[in-house]
């Protein structure tokens, strides 16, 4: 019988206490722990759809320390898992050129550049930047790109500053991003008149607009202890019981805001997204206007116009 399912769950499991806040593992310890446990598991881990997403995750620790020939230990194993094998080759190797590039060794990313150009001309310039610009200078007839945007990393720069969240938990950043959602729920950068009133509004009551917010999970908090049923072992890391509002304080980080388009007596709808220790996938979302709770769920309540509409 194969063990690699129980042996995969063990490295989720291991993966998700080294990201709590309260965790004291050592990037060198999570490294040792995955690579013990990956020998152990048997052949069936390469049909395992998460043992994919560990076999990413190392290969991106090793880029992060530089240490090019354990990457490509492990770039190797990657096309051993069969959802390696359902991508072309010319995506395996632009990505092995990806990551080799990161890794500093730039030889060797241009010799995959060239086998994943070889098969897919276009692939490669609709891909991260800094690898076609690296590709490009070296083409008998280079295209002309795009001018790069040095601040366009994918993710919104608007941002405002909340000093009490920050020391609340234990952030190193007073600043926290946001979105704003136009009537379309597209995504856009100037607010209305009416989203600048919840903006403002934010800023000059965090403290009660978190504190509310978490009041209010304080209370949902033992029905979701029920829901999620931690055993006892893992409990304490993952969804320890919480006396007051300050227990939250190590269990939570903020991620984004979102400015919803919808309007309640001059101010917005908005939305607070949050990582928790005990729901790394989906997250905790809570909707809110001013500083009344709306809704708690997950991720997407703080982004969902619905539950907005429905409120209003």
């Amino acid at each position: 019988m194969s063990n690699a399912q129980n042996i995969i769950n063990e490295i989720d499991l291991f993966l998700d206490k080294s990201m709590l806040k309260t965790s004291t593992i050592t990037k060198e310890e999570l490294i040792r722990f995955i690579e013990e446990k990956w020998q152990e598991a048997d052949d069936e881990k390469f049909t395992i759809y998460q043992a994919y997403i560990i076999n990413s995750r190392m290969i991106n620790e090793y880029i992060r320390a530089k240490d090019f020939d354990n990457m490509m230990r492990w770039l190797e194993i990657s096309d051993l898992h069969s959802a390696a094998q359902k991508n072309a080759s010319y995506i395996r190797n632009y990505y092995k050129g990806e990551c080799c590039l990161e890794c500093g060794h730039e030889e060797k990313a241009l010799e995959y550049f060239n086998l994943s150009y070889a098969e897919n001309q276009d692939y490669i310039f609709s891909r991260a930047p800094f690898c076609y610009e690296f590709f490009n200078k070296y083409l008998e007839n280079p295209r002309d790109l795009p001018d790069s945007d040095e601040n366009n990393d994918g993710y919104s720069d608007l941002n405002i500053e909340l000093k009490y969240w920050q020391d609340f938990f234990h952030t190193d950043n007073d600043r926290f991003y946001y979105e704003i959602f136009d009537e379309d729920d597209e995504y856009v950068e100037e607010p209305t008149t009416e989203q600048q009133n919840g903006l403002v509004y934010v800023q000059e009551n965090q403290a009660v607009i978190l504190e509310n917010i978490l009041s209010e999970l304080l209370k949902q908090y033992p029905d979701l202890q029920k829901t999620y049923n931690y055993p006892e072992e893992n409990k304490s890391d993952f969804m320890p019981d919480v006396k007051d509002i300050h227990g939250f304080s190590n269990l939570l980080t903020p991620t984004y805001f979102y400015i919803m388009p919808v309007i309640k007596n001059g101010y917005p709808y908005i939305g607070f997204g949050f990582s928790c220790s005990w729901d790394s996938e989906h997250g905790l979302g809570i909707m809110t206007h001013k500083d009344r709770i709306v809704k708690i769920g997950g991720a997407d309540t703080a982004f969902d116009s619905w539950v907005a509409e429905n409120d209003l």
